[in-house]
């Protein structure tokens, strides 16, 4: 229940200490635009604009209240559609006991996400639970994904302000191309409150992709821990927090799933290579976006450092020569961490693109000279990879065609009919030995005597 005296009620999934109305519609607003709640990160994003649609109602629009009488009545009917009947499975799963209804007040409104308050002995109700929690989960963030922001967003309006100062500034080009959703019958024709805003593209930076390209000339045989050039990703207790590889699965279990796979003395291990293959390129991949964190760490200090030397510029206290110095070697020290943690990113963008080639390569029957030269191929970003195919094949017609051409001009000597040099072979001296009568017997020649 909310803090009195408000006598609203929460749902067991809303850990705040008070309900929607009383946090207000500026916090139900700022949440969508970026602003961080540790309570609300727990919802679905439709259930965050569900929220603050209860703010946006018109007025003079009659509110649904809890309790009894025609009120009730036209909530029960609209919550008979079945659409307000797929925003109350979940809490339909979760058997509420709805006898808050009473306890409520008149004037509370009913929102589809926010407070359930609906007691059904139907047994078609439990038709709403054909989906799994796992299933309604990943529509529900399918729907969050694909259904348009309908909500303005100032933060939004003031970065593409920013955006178009810097592109001049750094004669960056900018297209500024605006994504129009396509508009259908249905659509409004003169509210313009309600229209689908366009979406813009920022602009790109031709340098940061420059440090990206760097590593994804070799993918394969690229070092992932380069010490020398992360000293901005190595901050602390990287290992502690999992940034520096890939959380190892527990030992009982592995030798749970993979009894007779390997010796009980040696650590249990995938049961074939390819899998073994597949998880190490896996924990790559893992390892280098733990190194681009690393570096966003770093590249967060620098930031929250300069924004205070700014503030305090801002509050009219002026920067000394030494302040300002300072100002410009921080901001010179977050962009080396930005190239550091986008080269981190390009290696485990090319740590991906090898696993998943090497998920293809396993269908064919290569040798491992012509496997690691496609893995190891620059990644292109319109093909998986690349013209390596075509070189490999091509390197395989050379070598058929050169083997024809040996065959024709350069004949081999036949096997059968091998050539002998230095006498007899040692078979032939073998067979020679074998036939030769045994020598005299000694004294032999002499007369028998009588």
């Amino acid at each position: 229940k909310c803090v009195d005296p408000c006598p609203r009620y929460l749902t067991p999934d809303d850990t705040h200490d008070l309900c929607v109305f009383c946090l207000g519609e500026e916090h139900a607003r700022d949440v969508l635009e970026g602003a961080v709640c540790v309570h609300c990160e727990l919802f679905p994003m439709r259930k965050l604009r569900s929220r603050l649609s209860l703010f946006s109602r018109e007025e003079g629009q009659p509110p649904v209240p809890r309790g009894s009488g025609p009120s009730a009545a036209e909530a029960r009917r609209k919550m008979s559609s079945w659409g307000s009947q797929v925003d109350l499975a979940d809490e339909l799963k979760k058997g509420l006991s709805l006898s808050r209804a009473s306890v409520a007040g008149e004037d509370e409104l009913l929102a589809d996400d926010d407070v359930v308050s609906l007691t059904s002995s139907d047994p078609a109700a439990s038709a709403l639970l054909g989906p799994s929690q796992e299933e309604q989960e990943m529509l529900e963030d399918e729907e969050a994904e694909a259904e348009p922001f309908l909500i303005s967003c100032p933060a939004y309006e003031e970065l593409l302000e920013v955006m178009d100062r810097a592109t001049v500034r750094l004669d960056l080009p900018w297209k500024r191309a605006r994504e129009v959703a396509p508009r259908g019958r249905l659509d409004e024709r003169y509210l313009s409150d309600h229209n689908l805003p366009a979406q813009v593209s920022l602009p790109f930076l031709p340098d940061l992709h420059t440090e990206i390209e760097k590593v994804w000339k070799r993918p394969f045989s690229s070092r992932i821990h380069n010490f020398p050039h992360s000293n901005y990703a190595n901050i602390e207790g990287m290992r502690e927090h999992g940034y520096q590889r890939m959380p190892p699965v527990e030992e009982t279990l592995a030798s749970y799933l993979s009894v007779g796979k390997a010796s009980s003395l040696k650590t249990p291990s995938l049961p074939s290579i390819p899998l073994q293959v597949t998880s190490r390129l896996n924990g790559r991949a893992y390892a280098a976006a733990g190194q681009a964190v690393g570096a966003l760490h770093t590249m967060a200090v620098l930031q929250a450092y300069q924004a205070d030397l700014l503030k305090d510029l801002d509050k009219g206290q002026g920067l000394s020569p030494d302040e300002v110095a300072e100002l410009r070697r921080t901001t010179d020290l977050a962009l080396r961490a930005t190239k550091q943690a986008a080269t981190a990113m390009g290696r485990s963008m090319g740590a991906m693109v090898v696993t998943e080639r090497h998920l293809w390569v396993n269908l064919a029957d290569l040798g491992k000279k012509e496997r690691g030269f496609l893995l190891d191929a620059p990644v292109s970003p319109s093909e998986l990879f690349g013209t390596s195919v075509e070189t490999v094949v091509e390197k395989f017609r050379e070598a058929r065609a050169r083997s024809a051409a040996f065959k024709t001009f350069i004949p081999r000597r036949s096997r059968s009919e091998p050539e002998q040099y230095g006498g007899p072979g040692p078979q032939a001296q073998k067979t020679s030995v074998a036939t030769r009568a045994p020598p005299p017997p000694a004294g032999g020649s002499g007369r028998k005597r009588g």
